[in-house]
């Protein structure tokens, strides 16, 4: 189980694993992974929404599923040393939490 699950708030971070990182993309999120052996048994997680998801009421709801699916599944299925950045769709909020976690899972074990 990882030590920490850190939340990525600098930009270079962000821009890092836009460029460097794997892309895995579902009908709701699209997840950006990145190994770095610098992180010391812990993960980085980011998570981004667009103002194209709509206003800020609907992009903090986005952010708060987002955080609930790391939440509940990053320690059992996260691995080490890696950066993960979720990237909210707009079908996020026509799906039912089970099947967005399904999908989440989904994309996390791909290629491991």
């Amino acid at each position: 189980m990882p030590k920490k699950i850190i939340v990525i708030k600098k930009n270079i971070d962000f821009i890092k694993i836009n460029k460097k990182g794997r892309k895995y993309i579902s009908n709701t999120l699209v997840i950006r992974k990145l190994f770095d052996k610098n992180l010391n048994d812990s993960l980085k997680v980011g998570y981004i929404v667009s103002k194209k998801l709509g206003g800020a009421v609907k992009r903090n709801r986005a952010k708060r599923i987002m955080r609930e699916l790391v939440r509940r599944n990053m320690h059992k299925y996260g691995k080490y040393n890696n950066y993960y950045l979720l990237i909210a769709k707009k079908k996020i909020f026509d799906t039912s939490f089970k099947n967005l976690e399904e999908e989440f899972l989904e994309l996390l074990l791909k290629n491991e």
